[in-house]
């Protein structure tokens, strides 16, 4: 039990939800959800009715981003799920206050969706069957993301979701040049590797300026941590993708890049399953598109190498530099 009946919420958000949010529901109990690394996230569990019908539902509190990745707000984000809710699998919001005008931070509200982070059932070696059909169903999740065309480039000004304009952050070389000059106190990463990455930056800006034009949907933090999958009928599907802080219209090759970073860590019918699953999209896969996603991938990859997480996900990013290098001296081949 939490601070008197309240849970530990504070006066306002406890307001908000019992008489704006969830009026008429019983909160049974508030706890801290792992994940999340820039908002704060609970579950709550409720009770409504003579029946008890019993309800789960995940309050994100929206807190200022110290990275240098740029993120939407709560209300573009809330704007993206009521866009895409209808074709792709998202958490279905309830409620939400925007610009934080009751509680004074901004709020999402939304059904808890039952399911297993992706990225723990990779851990576990599934079975080469399983694998694929998880790749399978990212890969078509993928496809459906990648149909949402979106009116010009760029990140979102608003709800209205409207894009800016180009990006800021297209031109791949000076992007990688602004990480290595601001890299967090106590980086790990060698001067060989800052030439490493600042030389494969050069070589594959081309490529990046290649996509532009391609203005669709991006989810741009697609990778396992944010894709829950359960089994319905004995077979694997997509319960929800999370997290679309990050989300903005470009290349959906951002998002291919990004699933496939730490694919040899995986069962190798996984990336098999994904790509074939990718197929279904309307031009997804684009001649080229493995150079092209790899390249699109260095944004991401010179942001985590240089304001690393952790050491463990630092060792994991340099690892996946040096495949690309690899890459980049071996026969294109794209099936």
């Amino acid at each position: 039990m939490g601070k008197g009946d309240r849970f530990g919420l504070d006066g306002p958000t406890w307001q908000w939800l019992t008489e704006e949010a969830l009026p008429g529901v019983g909160i049974t109990g508030v706890s801290a959800l792992k994940g999340g690394s820039t908002n704060e996230m609970l579950l709550l569990t409720t009770v409504t009715g003579r029946n008890e019908r019993y309800e789960r539902y995940v309050l994100r509190r929206h807190r200022p981003s110290e990275t240098r990745t740029r993120r939407n707000t709560c209300a573009v984000e809330a704007a993206l799920l009521r866009r895409v809710a209808a074709t792709v699998p998202v958490a279905d919001l309830v409620a939400t206050d925007p610009y934080g005008h009751a509680t004074g931070v901004p709020l999402l509200l939304y059904r808890h969706v039952e399911g297993v982070p992706l990225d723990a059932l990779l851990a576990r070696r599934p079975g080469a069957a399983d694998a694929a059909e998880l790749g399978a169903a990212v890969g078509e999740t993928l496809a459906r993301i990648s149909l949402v065309e979106v009116a010009g480039p760029g990140h979102f000004h608003d709800e209205t979701l409207t894009p800016a304009g180009r990006a800021s952050d297209t031109e791949l070389l000076p992007f990688v040049e602004r990480c290595l000059d601001s890299a967090r106190p106590g980086c790990p990463l060698t001067a060989a590797d800052a030439d490493a990455l600042r030389g494969l930056a050069a070589r594959t800006a081309h490529q990046v300026a290649a996509v532009r034009g391609h203005d669709r949907l991006v989810h741009h933090d697609f990778n396992p941590k944010n894709v829950l999958v359960s089994q319905e009928n004995g077979r694997w599907r997509v319960g929800a993708v999370l997290d679309w802080e990050q989300a903005f219209s470009g290349s959906p090759l951002y998002d291919v890049g990004n699933m496939l970073r730490f694919a040899h860590l995986y069962p190798p019918q996984f990336a098999d399953g994904f790509v074939a699953g990718c197929r279904n999209g309307d031009g997804l896969l684009r001649p080229g598109w493995r150079a092209l996603s790899r390249a699109l991938d260095l944004f991401t990859l010179a942001d985590i190498l240089t304001a690393p997480p952790d050491e463990a996900y630092f060792l994991r990013a340099r690892d996946a530099l040096h495949r690309h290098l690899a890459e980049e001296f071996r026969p294109a081949i794209d099936n």
